[in-house]
């Protein structure tokens, strides 16, 4: 009987075989990386104005205020809901899937045995989630690393799985985490009235202003422990983009954006559908239009398919400048910028909350906690854009940002991983991943 060291990482035979797969991680794709910078745009604004105007003392919303009837902020409001709030983060699952989904394939080339390729990855994500949890202790209580590492150490137990069975899971766990919105939305809303998901007083009174830095550890601890308590609840509603991530890069779909032209077209049209049709009437319940509260659920639930749809999207407006990268040829300046950022994701993501905590806590700078949407996209977009200023100050000088270099030291170690995997016990029954 073989035990798992001797079992082999099983792909896909057309995996194996298509050369846009096989070649996917030996280069470096573009849109991946400007994907994530554009995505820490929309973190941060999205950030700014529901979570840091708390920490600041301001009153806790879903999409910002509107402030003495300003129809800017109703704008951005609107803009906001349809294409920023819950649209940044479901781009990171998506992307957060197919970043293991390469690392995977580059360890089947390496000839990893499965049990240690699922080591190799177990440390990586493993230590995504210790970071996240210092970065909600000490900086922002809104952190996503936690739970998105902890998604990792999920989809690790999946690798061996056949496409066609995980999207069969993604779109099972897709459609019964809407229709549980809906319900639950419409329960909430026949007991506690509309407005029941942006006017807790409970969640007011536990992520109230931070008056000292002591109140936002204490915070941030509480926050990390109840969000590990509800990771369960969370990675029925993630996964299944973590899912899709991950089949997109087994798959090949964005190293060859030319052969699978008709899967990312519907992929972007169906996403940019959901966004505008849940974000639209979303951002109508947040000014006041609308008196429903359902669609603030469904932008959260149905409209997370904008994520794989924006990327989708990018894959197909880029697929020039990824032939100009691949002939040698520099990206134009713009997008040599959003890349840079991209390929220091978690830099640029730690780097906004010291920013943001400086400007927000009443302890520091103590601004903007009052102030309305459109106000907030302006102070979001510019802490964004001193991020992207280091992000590019390192590209320039060839440095990695300093937390993707600890990150990759602590999960390879010193030396890095293997060129090729030699076997301790080699068995004539042993065989690589």
């Amino acid at each position: 009987m073989h035990t798992e060291e001797d079992q082999t990482l099983t792909l896909p035979p057309a995996q194996i075989s298509s050369p846009s797969a096989a070649s996917a991680s030996q280069r470096r794709m573009v849109v991946p990386d400007i994907a994530r910078g554009v995505m820490l745009w929309g973190i941060a604004i999205a950030n700014v104005a529901t979570a840091w105007v708390v920490i600041g003392g301001g009153q806790m919303t879903t999409a910002g205020r509107v402030v003495n009837g300003s129809w800017w902020d109703a704008l951005v409001i609107m803009f906001t809901t349809s294409f920023v709030h819950s649209r940044g983060f479901p781009m990171f699952a998506t992307l957060l899937g197919f970043g293991l989904g390469i690392i995977a394939m580059s360890l089947y080339r390496r000839g990893y045995p499965l049990s240690a390729a699922r080591g190799v990855l177990a440390r990586r994500y493993g230590l995504l989630s210790v970071f996240g949890i210092l970065h909600a202790v000490f900086l922002f209580w809104g952190d996503i690393m936690v739970t998105y590492g902890l998604l990792g150490l999920v989809l690790i137990t999946l690798i061996t799985v056949r496409t066609k069975i995980l999207l069969w899971i993604a779109g099972s766990m897709f459609t019964m985490t809407c229709l549980m919105g809906v319900v639950g939305s419409l329960f909430m809303t026949s007991v506690l009235g509309s407005d029941w998901l942006s006017t807790s007083a409970d969640a007011e009174l536990l992520l109230g202003s931070s008056e000292t830095y002591g109140r936002v550890m204490l915070t941030g601890l509480l926050l990390m422990l109840m969000n590990l308590l509800g990771f369960p609840v969370q990675a029925f509603m993630l996964l299944p983009l973590v899912i899709i991530g991950f089949v997109a890069a087994r798959e090949g779909v964005l190293a060859d954006p030319a052969r699978y032209r008709k899967v990312l077209v519907w992929t972007a049209t169906f996403g940019a559908v959901v966004a505008v049709g849940t974000g639209v009437p979303a951002g109508l319940e947040a000014i006041g239009v609308l008196d429903t509260g359902i669609f603030a659920v469904l932008t959260m639930t149905l409209g997370t398919a904008a994520g794989p749809g924006f990327i989708a999207l990018l894959a197909l407006l880029l697929n020039g400048a990824q032939q100009k990268a691949d002939a040698g040829q520099k990206l134009s300046a713009p997008l040599w910028a959003l890349a840079a950022l991209g390929r220091r994701s978690m830099t640029g993501y730690v780097l906004q909350s010291v920013i943001f905590l400086i400007v927000f806590a009443p302890f520091a700078l103590g601004l903007f906690a009052h102030a309305g949407a459109g106000l907030l996209l302006l102070v979001g977009t510019g802490g964004w854009l001193l991020t992207l200023g280091f992000a590019c100050l390192l590209e320039a000088r060839g440095k990695k940002g300093p937390f993707e270099a600890v990150h990759r030291r602590l999960s390879y170690g010193k030396k890095g991983l293997v060129r090729q995997w030699v076997p301790q016990y080699p068995s004539a029954s042993s065989s690589p991943l």
